[in-house]
Formats: structure tokens, C-alpha cells, sequence
């Protein structure tokens, strides 16, 4: 429980995901952010979300409320690839601006880049959120992921909208003088977002620039009587941080520490501060405090966990496969079998059964699954599936056959463990729901081979898999090698499985082209990777 006489929400702050410029580990916010008293914390980070779910479970382990936001590149259309007139020097994005700046006046504010604070108050604002950074990264991406007034209302249902710091848009008219243009453009956000959902962020760091729009600001605020929020832009959790920062900005700029003329925030005031310090900067708008709570309170979002959104495998329409009903009907017994075991073992009270209708739906593409695995088996084992099991009234119910270790090669009892192998690994793929997950893979590799682009022999888990060996996924056979399927799925523990593949690096696009066209583009991501600084890289 927070304090309430403690309690306010920073709205705007940057995580260590907005990379090489903030300096806030998210575990570290959190333990600050509950000692200070505080209920709820925003991550706003440059132009990605990133660190969604690491800030979301972060926040929540510490029994703070998490709020998904994002600081966005705003500009005058998102398509347009012109540099401006003058080149804006970085410091501009936090406010150092020198005595001399002036901008042509075509480049304002057509070619300039506006910042946006944007928070997601429900889980369809947390969508359309998402909906919108991929936009800017995927079709506005131009130095950096930007977004347009056209993208925004289209997907502003369920986002909260703030005016922003030094380079909103509203302030940049003020700073140059324009208070019919702020007027402007803050009609046109609250036309976007709703009167309800929209307000005036204000910032001050000590920063002149800053202390010049803010009259302005409140004065737009009173005109078009919406709420005002106080801001810190924190950039990283304690005062003392800035230092590190200050060499993380060194880092992203390949810059000295001692040199003069280099980027450099203007003040060390960009960190958490609590509810006291921001009074005392806001003594006489003390509303703005209260009111960060207010935007707390709008905002709830659940994330829902451990669901598995894959796309359909479709069978290609010319092929027709002889349909073992029997065969099949017995797999899936097999994973009933093993189940139940499991079950009792562990004392869950859960039914194991497949009924009628599953195993309908298993069959629309199980069924092709089996054959290609009944092929696969005689193409690198030379072993006949239909033949030995034929007639075969000993064919086993449960999974304790495809279990141990196998007999001599070349034998009829290792041609039958094989079988039963087969059966066992397919029961479980089966029965935890992965057989379009495993058709998919088979199919993007068997393309690559068939247009001729290298693929690797395998890595990780899946290479203990026999499935995969027969379908051609992997090359490294499980059996020699006593590599375990049960590294990849068993039911004492059921996770998505995954395979590590490699393709030729100078034809790998293709193959992700063809996943994408067959699949569509929305389902289908990269994943991304992040490198962290270990000492030795950032002391030179």
C-alpha cells in the first residue's frame, strides 16, 4: 500500500530501453519507486515498447501499477523523406537550445520532429499503441520511428494523450512566440484523444527555455479546461546517477567525458524524484501533482500470459493423404494415457480425456502430420510404419515403448521402438496443441531446400526431437546421440517449444519473405535481442 500524502505518478520517464539515453534499470525503479511511496509508474521510452513486459511484471512483483506508454516522434507526415533546411543539433531534444536558434520557416513545423507523450489506459490503447510504433518503425522509419497526425487518430481508442516536454508540439509554438499555433494544435489533440483523455504536461528542470512555456501551457490548459500534469522527463532513478549517464550519452555519441562541445544534458535534475521534491518545484500548482494520480487511476491494463496465438498450417490443395484413423485415434490415446500418469503423479485433478470434437479438429491437419512423419521414418530409417503396424493387434496404448533406450540398429525390435518412439513424440505434440506449430516449420524448411538456400543441421532443444528428425526440420539424429525430446515438451512442465534455425546469411530474407506472404505480415516478428555493457566495454 502506498502512502497517499507520498503517493504521485511520474507519467514520463525512460527505461534503459530507450538505448544509450536512459539510465533507468527497471528493477532498480521499482524498489525506488516503492520506497519513495509511490502506486504507479508510467515507462514512456523513445519510440518503442520495448520493455513492456519486463517493466510490467517488474512493477507488479513490486505491487506497483504498471503504465504502458511511449514518448513518440511526431511529425507532419510520417511518408515524407526530406531533411530539413538547417540540421537541429541533438542537444535540442532536451531543451539546450542556444541563443542563436532559428529555424527557416518552411521548417517548421513541416519538417521538424515533435515528441509525444502517449500512455495506454486499457488494453485496446495498449494494442493500438502497439499498432502505431510498429507503423513508425516498419513504414516511418527515417532516423528515427516516426509517427503522423493521420496514424494517431486512427488509433487513439483507449490512449491517454500528454502535451509533452520541450519538443511537443504545443511548446515549440510557445517557444517561438506562437500562441495561436499552440492553440492550434492542442484543439487538434484534444479532437484526436477526447477532452477527458487529454492534458497539459509540464516540465522544469531548472531550464529558462522551460520556465518560458510554462505560463503559456497553463494558459492553454484554463482556455481549453483540461487537467495539468507534472513531469520530470526522468531519465535515471537517483540523483547521483547522472554521472553514469552522462557517460551513457558519451557511449551513444563516441564522445569524451571531458570534451566541451559535446551532448550533454543541462541540468542533473532528470531523475525520480518524490512527491516532496516535485512540490517544491510546483508549489503553486500543487493540483498538478494530484492530478498525476488521476492518470494513474484511468490506466489499467492486464496482459494476458501463456496464450499461444499461431497461425493456421493450411494443406496444400493438390495433396491427398491416405487417412490412418486407427493409427491416429491411438496416438492420441497414448497422450491420454500419459497424461493421466502425469496427472497422478503430481496429484492434479484435471481431466485428461480428449473428447469427439478435439479430436476432430486434431485430425484436419494431424492426419498430414502423421504421413509426413510415416514418410519421413522410411526415408531415413528405411522403416515401413503401415507395414509393422498393419494388423499389428499388440500395438502399444501408452508411451512406455517410445520410452528408454533403443535396441540394436538393423533389428526388428529397434524398427518397432521406433514406431513406438514416433507414436510417443507425436502424442505429446499432439495433445499439448503444437501440430500446426511443427507443420509450419517443416514447411518454410522445406521451401528453403527446395529453392536451394542452405540450412543448418539443427540446434538447441529441437534436436532431441525424432519428429523433427524425420520431417527434415533437423539433421542430427536424437538416437545416436541420446539427445532427449523431453528437452524440448513433456508434460510435467508444458512451454512452447522452439527450434534454433540457420539459413544462408546472404538468402535468409527470402525465406522470412516467404513466411511472411504465406502467413501474412502481422504474423509474423523478428525478435530482438539486446547486448548489455559489461565493464571492460564501457571503461576505455
Amino acid at each position: 500500500m502506498s502512502d497517499s500524502s507520498r503517493d504521485f505518478a511520474h507519467l514520463h520517464l525512460h527505461t534503459d530501453y530507450s538505448l544509450l539515453d536512459g539510465a533507468c534499470r527497471i528493477d532498480r525503479l521499482a524498489k525506488r519507486a516503492k520506497e519513495l511511496g509511490m502506486s504507479a509508474v508510467a515507462m514512456t521510452d523513445h519510440g518503442n515498447l520495448f520493455g513492456t513486459i519486463d517493466f510490467y511484471r517488474k512493477m507488479k512483483a513490486q505491487e506497483l501499477k504498471p503504465i504502458i506508454g511511449c514518448e513518440i516522434y511526431l511529425v507532419h507526415d510520417h511518408t515524407m523523406f526530406e531533411k530539413p533546411k538547417r540540421e537541429r543539433k541533438r542537444t535540442d531534444d532536451i531543451g539546450d537550445l542556444p541563443e542563436d536558434h532559428q529555424l527557416h520557416p518552411e521548417d517548421f513545423p513541416k519538417y521538424q520532429i515533435h515528441h509525444k507523450t502517449i500512455l495506454a489506459r486499457d488494453y485496446e490503447g495498449y494494442r493500438n499503441l502497439s499498432e502505431l510504433i510498429s507503423k513508425a518503425h516498419t513504414e516511418g522509419q527515417y532516423y528515427r520511428p516516426r509517427i503522423d497526425m493521420e496514424h494517431l487518430a486512427k488509433y487513439s481508442k483507449g490512449l491517454i494523450g500528454l502535451s509533452g516536454c520541450i519538443n511537443g508540439v504545443a511548446s515549440q509554438h510557445l517557444l517561438y512566440n506562437n500562441y495561436e499555433m499552440a492553440r492550434k494544435v492542442t484543439a487538434d489533440f484534444i479532437d484526436i484523444f477526447g477532452k477527458e483523455n487529454y492534458f497539459i504536461e509540464i516540465q522544469d528542470h531548472g531550464l529558462p527555455f522551460q520556465k518560458r512555456i510554462i505560463p503559456g501551457l497553463l494558459q492553454l490548459a484554463k482556455e481549453f479546461d483540461v487537467k495539468v500534469v507534472a513531469a520530470n522527463d526522468v531519465h535515471y532513478v537517483k540523483k547521483g546517477d547522472w554521472e553514469p549517464h552522462d557517460a551513457l550519452l558519451c557511449i551513444q555519441t563516441g564522445r569524451k567525458l571531458s570534451d566541451t562541445n559535446r551532448m550533454k544534458y543541462p541540468s542533473q535534475e532528470f531523475y525520480l524524484k518524490s512527491r516532496e521534491e516535485m512540490l517544491q518545484v510546483f508549489k503553486e500548482i500543487p493540483e498538478s501533482l494530484d492530478n498525476t494520480l488521476l492518470v494513474a487511476e484511468m490506466c489499467d491494463i492486464k496482459i494476458p500470459f501463456n496464450e499461444n496465438h499461431y497461425p493456421i498450417f493450411e494443406k496444400p490443395i493438390e495433396v491427398s493423404i491416405q487417412e490412418d484413423i486407427r493409427n491416429f485415434d491411438r496416438i492420441l490415446d497414448i497422450y491420454v494415457s500419459e497424461k493421466e500418469r502425469v496427472n497422478k503423479q503430481n496429484d492434479i485433478d484435471e481431466p485428461a480425456a480428449i473428447d469427439q470434437q478435439t479430436r476432430q479438429e486434431y485430425r484436419k491437419n494431424g492426419l498430414f502430420l502423421f504421413e509426413l512423419c510415416k514418410a519421413g521414418l522410411k526415408d531415413r530409417y528405411g522403416v515401413d510404419y503401415d507395414k509393422i503396424r498393419s494388423g499389428d493387434a499388440d500395438a502399444p496404448t501408452n508411451a512406455d515403448e517410445g520410452k528408454g533406450a533403443p535396441p540394436e540398429p538393423d533389428t526388428p525390435e529397434f524398427d518397432r521402438f521406433l514406431c513406438s518412439k514416433l507414436e510417443y513424440e507425436l502424442a505429446i505434440i499432439m495433445g499439448t496443441g503444437f501440430i500446426d506449430y511443427f507443420l509450419i516449420v517443416w514447411d518454410f524448411i522445406d521451401w528453403a531446400r527446395r529453392q536451394g538456400i542452405p540450412v543448418g543441421p539443427g540446434r538447441g532443444s529441437g534436436a532431441g526431437c525424432l519428429v523433427a528428425y524425420v520431417l527434415k526440420i533437423t539433421d542430427i539424429e536424437p538416437l545416436r546421440f541420446g539427445l532427449l525430446f523431453e528437452r524440448m515438451l513433456n508434460l510435467e512442465r508444458v512451454s512452447p517449444p522452439d527450434f534454433d534455425v540457420d539459413f544462408c546469411m546472404r538468402r535468409r530474407d527470402k525465406v522470412v519473405n516467404y513466411v511472411r506472404e504465406k502467413y501474412g505480415a502481422d504474423a509474423v516478428a523478428n525478435i530482438i535481442t539486446f547486448g548489455t555493457f559489461g565493464a571492460k566495454m564501457v571503461v576505455r
